[in-house]
């Protein structure tokens, strides 16, 4: 912090210098969310304690354990547990976890799969998972994704495709709709013309379910479009935190509005994974096109075109060795 601002910037660390743990990793990957560029350039109260390593999320290789369920050598992955915000997180070559926070590799998974999914497919599989519990199956209608060239969006159009579900892509950015397209959607829909038809009570019921990732008017739209029964889940703010919406799609059709947060139980997290390296296994081929990567002097430009909406798709930081 420096005058009460949140100030980044790259420098050398050692590891005493860390955040305690007893699991040192030789980091690989580390994925760029919109959140940990938030972070890094003060535009959200997300970290707790300064100074802070940003980031969130992190796929590596074990150096020192002193904890029985890790060895040297294993290859883990590292998010949620508030890494990158009370804790030291993935922005660095070396990183220091407490050994409640690893997680083993997950079977079917090798270390740039696992990364190149990371939080934005575990929170895409949560969403999946509660609609499932709410009844939804692939005959049941088609499923709509906000914010459509996001890393959780493009997530979710793979995890989808798999799973024999017809996905909805909404965007702004209509020069994308054919590479959102080739990464899973069934069709793309113009978020600028959606916002720009004036509201209406209920809108036409088309959806069975919808992942909003950016908040604001276009959440209050899908809940107006969404059938009976239906199901939303609230994954991201990137437009906004709030929206304006009516309680009728709510007593005129039933539609639940979830909140998904992907600091899951380790209940949940081992059962995800297994299926996100399993039978909810996105095509690589689909997701590697959307898959960048970018090195820690990039990162601080990177993150601010990010904020800017100049980015789009899955953003790794990897590094030496990788």
């Amino acid at each position: 912090m420096v005058d009460g601002r949140a100030e980044s910037r790259l420098e050398e660390l050692t590891l005493d210098d860390l955040s305690p743990g007893e699991v040192v990793i030789r980091n690989r990957y580390a994925g760029v969310n919109f959140k940990d560029c938030l972070s890094l350039h003060g535009k959200a109260k997300i970290i707790s304690g300064f100074p802070r390593v940003a980031g969130i999320e992190l796929v590596g290789d074990v150096l020192r354990s002193d904890a029985a369920a890790f060895a040297p050598g294993q290859t883990v992955l590292v998010h949620g547990f508030q890494t990158g915000i009370a804790f030291d997180g993935g922005f660095s070559e070396i990183v220091r976890v407490p050994a409640a926070h690893v997680q083993a590799l997950p079977a079917g998974l090798t270390a740039l799969e696992c990364a190149a999914l990371g939080v934005p497919a575990f929170t895409a599989a949560m969403a999946l998972e509660r609609f499932q519990m709410e009844g939804l199956r692939p005959d049941s209608g088609p499923v709509a994704i906000t914010g459509a060239g996001g890393a959780v969006a493009l997530s979710a159009l793979g995890i989808l495709a798999r799973t024999g579900h017809r996905a909805v892509a909404i965007t702004r950015r209509m020069e994308q709709a054919e590479a959102l397209r080739a990464a899973g959607a069934s069709e793309v829909l113009d978020a600028g013309q959606i916002l720009a038809a004036p509201p209406r009570a209920l809108e036409k019921a088309q959806f069975a379910a919808a992942i909003d990732n950016v908040g604001g008017p276009l959440l209050a739209w899908l809940l107006r479009s969404t059938q009976d029964q239906g199901c939303v889940a609230c994954v991201g703010n990137a437009a906004s935190n709030s929206f304006d919406g009516s309680v009728l799609p709510f007593i005129m059709r039933a539609v639940k509005l979830v909140g998904i947060v992907a600091n899951a139980p380790w209940e949940q997290r081992h059962r995800l994974w297994a299926r996100l390296g399993g039978d909810w296994k996105p095509d690589f081929d689909r997701l590697t096109p959307q898959l960048g990567f970018i090195g820690l002097d990039e990162l601080l430009s990177f993150s601010e075109a990010q904020l800017a909406g100049r980015n789009s798709g899955r953003a790794l930081l990897r590094f030496e060795g990788a």
